[in-house]
């Protein structure tokens, strides 16, 4: 392995560390709904570096990338369409 693709490894592998230290700090801070939207934007920093650098969709052809937003944009529709679901079902059915 080249000495600047293992240093990259190093240096996004401390990221995710510390990503991890502060998603895992967050949960014991009573921080309230903003606990959950800062975990989220953190899981999503965590998942972009892991696509990023590990499963290198940045220099992939652009039909891979294509693949990789569709998935991104299914998910989120997805998501959203249980948590309309949740949010906007009534107690009596």
């Amino acid at each position: 392995m080249k000495a600047l693709a293992l240093r990259s490894h190093l240096l996004v592998w401390l990221a995710l560390m510390a990503l991890l230290a502060l998603s895992a700090g967050s949960s014991l801070l009573p921080l309230g709904v903003f606990n959950l939207v800062s975990n989220l934007a953190i899981g999503i920093a965590k998942a972009a570096l892991v696509l990023y650098f590990f499963m290198r969709i940045g220099k992939s052809r652009p039909i891979v990338r294509i693949a990789a937003a569709a998935g991104i944009v299914w998910l989120a529709l997805l998501c959203g369409l249980a948590l309309s679901d949740v949010l906007f079902r009534t107690a009596g059915s």
